[in-house]
Formats: structure tokens, sequence, C-alpha cells
């Protein structure tokens, strides 16, 4: 069989930032390849890309949506894994994978750039902690090409890696990477390294924010959750004050901003007798967006499930249904640009997410989001209610783009 490259993504959101950078006996590819691209200081990330990283991120979720239970993506993570290959990808495959993207309009020069701006915006000095990392893992012996090293060291701060993928301490490796990469709350991505891989490359985001206002422990009480499988009983966070509020037709929902306000959760409740699924289903990254910019304060009650919970999924038939097909066939797909010598040999046989998120009262862990309230101390006065007390969706959003960098059902607040 021909070598093969697989696609590993590694998605979290957690309560600390640990940058990538562990020590292994691998061999240092990084050597005569120095980033080009350290100057560059955006001021907003491109408009046409936002839009793109916008409709992916939906059009993914949209997808994933499909699969059951508790759910949580991080579609950005996916688009840095896939950008990077990009870098290596030719022809119909390049075709088809900026499609997928809904790059179609966009150069691989303009999205290398505009990633590499986003990534910059992203990691300014905040109180919220966020971090993104990628990092190429290639078979020992494999002669990979000099320029898609390079362009992924320079455009994604990449860390590039030798290892012999035969010696049985090769996954341990990688799995300390991305266990450092996400403060341990991944811990493992690799199992074992088949004999016709040759490459990983592997994104890692990670997020820990405290609420504006953290909810009072005080206030947390036993509460019954409307699960698909039946009621269930789970701890409810609650608060009341003003709270940025949304409506559309009969979808409600709010958003809690963390301390720096350049994230906030996002919490949607389907119209009754409705699923997530519907509330998905209906709704379009515009009008996402458009829901968003239309929040207003209200004076209400909100009560928000504790949830703790760990997704896992291959993503191959999510981005097969985007499009994305030739790049997963053996004999047809084009990754020549990643050969020294342009070699048609490569191909994507997994492409694979993790994540995990806590949210409590104090805030947010991992890839999630919670809601922060202020306490009312007025005389006690009949409020509208808000209550997540049946399947719903939320994501962390980056306030200034519009784009969820993690996105999730939540259908029973029980299980981990």
């Amino acid at each position: 069989m021909k070598n093969k490259l697989i696609l590993v993504l590694s998605l979290l959101l957690i309560s600390a930032m640990v940058l990538s950078g562990c020590a292994s006996p691998s061999g240092d590819l990084m050597k005569g390849i120095i980033s080009t691209n350290k100057d560059r200081v955006p001021e907003s990330m491109d408009t046409e890309l936002n839009h793109a990283v916008l409709d992916f991120t939906w059009n993914l979720f949209k997808e994933s949506s499909e699969n059951q239970g508790n759910i949580m993506i991080s579609a950005p993570s996916a688009y840095f894994a896939l950008a990077m290959t990009l870098n290596g990808a030719d022809n119909e495959t390049k075709t088809e994978m900026l499609k997928a993207l809904s790059a179609d309009n966009i150069t691989l020069e303009d999205l290398n750039n505009g990633l590499n701006d986003f990534m910059t915006l992203m990691s300014k000095d905040r109180i919220a902690k966020f971090s993104i990392t990628n990092s190429i893992w290639l078979r020992e012996g494999y002669n990979a090409n000099k320029d898609f090293l390079q362009a992924n060291a320079d455009y994604y701060s990449a860390y590039i890696k030798s290892l012999d993928f035969s010696d049985a301490s090769a996954p341990d490796t990688i799995n300390k990477w991305v266990k450092e990469a996400t403060n341990e709350k991944i811990d493992k991505i690799v199992d074992e390294i088949s004999d016709d891989l040759v490459m990983y490359l592997i994104n890692a985001i990670y997020f820990k924010g405290d609420w504006k206002e953290e909810f009072s422990p005080n206030k947390t009480r036993e509460m019954k959750f409307n699960a698909p499988t039946g009621k269930v009983k789970t701890d409810f966070m609650n608060r009341r004050g003003n709270i940025d509020y949304l409506k559309l037709n009969d979808i409600t929902g709010v958003v809690l901003p963390y301390l720096d306000e350049q994230f906030a959760f996002v919490g949607l409740l389907p119209a009754e007798g409705q699923t997530p699924k519907d509330l998905i289903n209906d709704l379009s990254a515009l009008d996402l967006a458009r829901l968003l910019k239309d929040k207003e304060v209200k004076n209400i009650e909100l009560s928000l499930p504790k949830f703790e919970s760990s997704y896992e999924d291959s993503l191959k038939n999510e981005l097969s249904n985007l499009g994305m097909n030739i790049a997963f066939e053996p004999y047809s797909a084009d990754f020549s640009l990643m050969s020294e010598n342009f070699k048609k040999d490569l191909y994507i046989s997994e492409v694979k997410q993790k994540t995990y998120i806590k949210v409590d009262e104090k805030g947010t862990e991992a890839a999630a989001v919670t809601v922060v309230g202020a306490e009312a101390t007025s005389m006690p006065v009949e409020l509208p209610k808000i209550v997540f007390d049946r399947p719903f969706v939320y994501g962390i959003v980056d306030v200034e783009t519009g784009i969820p960098l993690f996105i999730g059902i939540m259908e029973n607040p029980s299980i981990k």
C-alpha cells in the first residue's frame, strides 16, 4: 500500500493556557527554517476570511449535529489543521479543500496571511487565556518538501519534528506534546501508529476564561433537566439581573461575557417542542451573526446547568459531506507539494478531533462557555425567566469576529 497521511486535530477548552514546546528525542526539522512572518501586526481579521470561517463553522456544526449525545467541536481548530495541509495540496485536491473551507474565492497566500493574522489577534495579552498551537510530526526518513515546512513555520508557527514511528514510545512522545499544549485536559490522541502512516498534523486550541460576573455558589441548586432519555437531576447555577438577551422568533438565548469581554459564552434555547438540531437547521451562519449583533440588555432570571464534557469524533464523514472527497482517496489525492520529490503518494486517512469543556460558577474551563451574571440585591421582583432545562446549543465566541471558537449541543449535563 502507498504511504498515507493522517491528519489529527486536537481541540480543547481548558482552565489554563500552556504553549507548545516539549522536549523529545526526535529530530528537529526546524534547523535552517526561520519564520519570516513575525513582524506582522494586524489590526483586524480580513473580512472575506472572517465570513469563510463563519460559514465553515456553521456548515461543519450542522453535519456534526447528526451525531448523538453531547457534542462539541472546534471548527477553527479543524480549519487551521486543514489550512496547514493545503500548503502541500495541488490541483483538484486543493480546489475541493478550499471549497469545503468556504474559501474558494481566497488565494492560498491570502488564506495563510489571514489565518496568521487571526492567530496573532487571538494571542494578544488578555485576561482570558487562549492559545493556538500547531505541530507536524514526520516519520523518520521521510523527505518532506522544505517549502511546505517553511510555509507552515512562517504562517502557523508549527513545531516540526521527525520521529521514529516504529519505536513503541513514539505515540507517547506525541501525546506528551498534546498533554502539555492542553494543560493536561487532553492527554492522548494517538493510540498506535500504523506502518503506512508518514505524517501527523496537529492543532490544539486552548481556552480558559472567568466570568465577568461570577455565579454565586450559594445560589447553585439541584434541578431537573429534561434530557432526551428522561428527566435527570443536575446542579444549576442561578443569577438575576441585567443580562444580554437574544431573541429570534421562538428561539431565546443569552450572551455571558468573560472577564475582558473579548470572549463570551452564548447559550441558545430552541422553541418549545423543538430540538437543537431543528434550531441548527433553521439558522444560517449569517442568522447567527445577526442574532448576536442584535442582542439587548434585559433584567431576567437565568438558570444554567453546570457541566463537564469530553467529546471525540472523526470529522472525515462531515468533511466529505462538505465536498472534500479526493483528499481521502489513496490513488487520487494530490499532496505532491509535501514531498521533496513531488510524488503523489499521500492521502488523508483520518481527521480526528477531541474536545473538553467544563462550565461552573467561576467560568469556563476548556472549550466551552460559562455565563456570568450580576446578582440583583433589590426588592424581589417577578422577572422573566430563561431556564436551560432542556437540550440547548452553546458556544464560546470571539466577540470581535463573531466566530465560535467552540460550539456544541448539551443534551444531558449529568453525563461527563
